[in-house]
């Protein structure tokens, strides 16, 4: 019986990762994929505007976590990646 509770207290502590925030993560990196496009030479107007408008989703997507924490964040970004 101990070990079922003990067992339970461990798996409330641990911390998922917000709603949200794994789609945050996936809008900054199509970001910077662009943005390389954009600075490898591909200046067209056409991925100009594909990056300005995958930046406002990316601000639009990561605004309600702009104020934690990076461990905190860090730690939600593990169970992204899982």
């Amino acid at each position: 019986m101990k070990k079922i509770l003990f067992a339970t207290l461990i798996l409330a502590s641990c911390k998922s990762a917000p709603e949200g925030f794994c789609d945050c993560l996936e809008k900054g990196e199509s970001l910077n994929r662009i943005t390389n496009e954009v600075l490898s030479g591909d200046l067209s107007d056409a991925k100009k505007e594909e990056m300005l408008q995958a930046r406002k989703e990316k601000e639009k997507s990561c605004q309600p976590f702009i104020n934690a924490k990076g461990k905190e964040m860090r730690e939600w970004q593990k169970e992204c990646e899982d």
